[in-house]
């Protein structure tokens, strides 16, 4: 069981610029993306050692699994053990009571039940907010009180993959299904701080694949996988969940042109499949490539200019939530 460390001070994290103190607190949107989404270690890592203070924290999917252990107290090394722990040991076992899918959450399951416990929500030293959909009706859900695990199991909920969840008589499914990175949440969290977008879906060119992969777990032999792909309903399944990849990558990108957080970070990762085989070590070392080259950006978001902007322009952001939005507690 991993041990928990807090990580965080309640002193404000100030520099100065051209004799400006620029308050280095932020708001993190963690988006989507399965197994990328270790990716977000990296991130926080290389904002911590650049004296940024994560204040407010709302994630979506696998953004959502990180970003709770991280508001939990988790130290980001922490985080990244037992990103390794889960790479080494991956199971998809499916439980009596799970809702249809085609794998079960077994492992991510008892890695929360370990880290997070009966924890609530509104226990967390770092505000935190998972989002989630109502399979039925649609609306957007904002989970932001009651049982931490069962949150996380519900943002996770990826569609026809993984168990959708009940939580008081409200059935709920992966977050990114209708925000895949919760810009607005986390504005709507603290709208002072500025916010900072991860995005998982972007790839380098020369990692590109010829070939669409399947949307399941590498635990088949080779020759077995090989054969299964050539039928047509797997065929079928590959060219579906392409589909579907690209509607959420459209759907990212046109959210965060409307939303327009301070800053965004991209981890060229969007080529790993959303369940494959990694080298956690990797994933992490990407996102925190993609970090560096922000910093400066994140320092003049920072600023005494751009903070004033932020309060004058969303001082009433909080007192209504916007359409579409439901809150529920886990």
């Amino acid at each position: 069981m991993a041990v928990r460390h807090y990580i965080f001070s309640d002193k404000a994290s100030d520099i100065r610029i051209g004799g400006i103190a620029v308050n280095k607190e932020i708001a993190l949107a963690l988006g989507g993306g399965g197994i990328r989404g270790i990716a977000h270690i990296g991130v926080i890592r290389c904002l911590e050692e650049h004296g940024f203070k994560v204040r407010a924290v709302v994630g979506t999917s696998a953004g959502g699994l990180v970003g709770s252990v991280y508001a939990a107290g988790y130290s980001i090394e922490a985080i990244a053990q037992a990103a390794r722990d889960l790479a080494m040991h991956p199971s998809f076992k499916r439980s009596p009571d799970d809702k249809p899918s085609l794998l079960g959450a077994a492992s991510v399951t008892k890695l929360l039940i370990e880290m997070l416990g009966e924890q609530n929500i509104e226990e967390f030293p770092i505000p935190f907010v998972a989002t989630a959909v109502s399979v039925k009706s649609g609306e957007e859900f904002l989970l932001n009180k009651g049982s931490a695990v069962n949150a996380v199991l519900s943002t996770i909920a990826i569609p026809g993959i993984l168990p959708i969840q009940e939580i008081n008589g409200v059935t709920l499914m992966d977050g990114g299904v209708l925000d895949p990175v919760p810009v607005k949440a986390a504005r709507w969290l603290n709208p002072k701080l500025p916010i900072v977008a991860v995005v998982l879906h972007d790839k380098s060119i020369e990692a590109m694949p010829d070939r669409i992969p399947l949307p399941l777990p590498e635990v088949l032999p080779y020759p077995i996988k090989e054969q299964l792909s050539k039928l047509r309903i797997v065929e079928a399944i590959k060219i579906f969940s392409r589909s579907v990849e690209v509607c959420t990558q459209r759907l990212s990108e046109l959210n965060l042109m409307l939303d327009k957080p301070d800053v965004i970070i991209r981890p060229k990762v969007g080529h790993f499949n959303l369940f494959g085989k990694v080298n956690p070590d990797e994933l992490i070392q990407k996102g925190y490539e993609a970090t560096m080259p922000m910093i400066a950006q994140l320092m003049r978001a920072c600023g005494l200019y751009k903070t004033f902007v932020r309060a004058l322009k969303f001082r009433d952001f909080q007192k209504t939530a916007p359409n579409g939005w439901r809150f529920l507690s886990s």
